[in-house]
């Protein structure tokens, strides 16, 4: 059996100009969430499936994907930019092609938006830490399979009929000038927690490139705001990812 999740994975640049967001392709422009375009949202999920090879050889972990989401909510073209084994690769791209989205959106227009997805593979017969934590439900309700329970609350990850938080303001982070002058360029992960009021609350760094971009990655998330995340039509507390690419030009 396999865990599977969807990361919502903004990426953003951070350059000493604002940078466009169109890219040409395929003749029309496509975009990724932010300055203006709103995420595509889940609506249908499909799990992939491990090959026999896999389960025997009992690979785990995690293939990451960039997939087009069209502007009628199908998946177009879809890269593989983490590989974990050539078969769950196969399986990875083989089902996001069959999930389905509410397509992202641009001056209140559908729009084709990139979007990362990681999928990740776990054998459950043996102890591991899915990106997802798995739970047996508590006596009397309590917290569902994909929630992760904190002091505050469950926390989901979208999927499994929870909708991911669409972006509504977006804050660049700035290069400092010791950075700038050391030409240090990457990407920043961050984990945040999205609360009920869309606002952005527990912020971690996941993959760090430098003290001061991180600091100034995490600022800027700090003033992000979001349509909160769904379960149930309710407002929840959903964990996505954030990136945030520092580019010298």
């Amino acid at each position: 059996m396999t865990s599977v999740s969807l990361i919502a994975l903004l990426s953003w640049l951070a350059v000493g100009q604002a940078a466009a967001q169109g890219q040409q392709a395929g003749g029309g422009p496509v975009y990724r969430p932010g300055d203006g375009v709103l995420a595509p949202v889940l609506v249908k999920e499909v799990k992939p499936q491990y090959t026999a090879e896999a389960m025997r050889a009992t690979v785990e972990g995690v293939v990451t994907l960039e997939c087009l989401v069209n502007a009628d909510g199908t998946v177009g073209e879809i890269t593989v930019t983490r590989s974990l084994d050539s078969g769950l690769d196969r399986e990875a791209v083989k089902t996001a092609r069959l999930w389905r989205f509410k397509p992202g959106m641009k001056d209140g227009k559908p729009v084709p938006v990139l979007i990362t997805l990681e999928l990740t593979f776990t054998l459950r017969d043996k102890p591991a830490t899915p990106l997802i934590p798995i739970r047996p439900p508590a006596a009397g309700g309590g917290v569902t399979p994909n929630a992760q329970k904190t002091a505050a609350g469950p926390v989901y990850k979208p999927g499994e009929g929870v909708q991911a938080p669409v972006v509504v303001r977006e804050v660049k982070p700035q290069y400092t000038a010791r950075a700038n002058d050391a030409k240090i360029q990457g990407v920043v992960e961050l984990a945040c927690v999205v609360e009920t009021d869309g606002s952005v609350g527990d912020v971690t760094v996941t993959k760090p490139l430098d003290e001061d971009l991180d600091q100034e990655a995490v600022t800027a998330a700090r003033q992000w705001r979001f349509e909160p995340g769904k379960k149930d039509g309710k407002a929840v507390r959903v964990q996505i990812t954030l990136e945030m690419t520092f580019t010298v030009r």
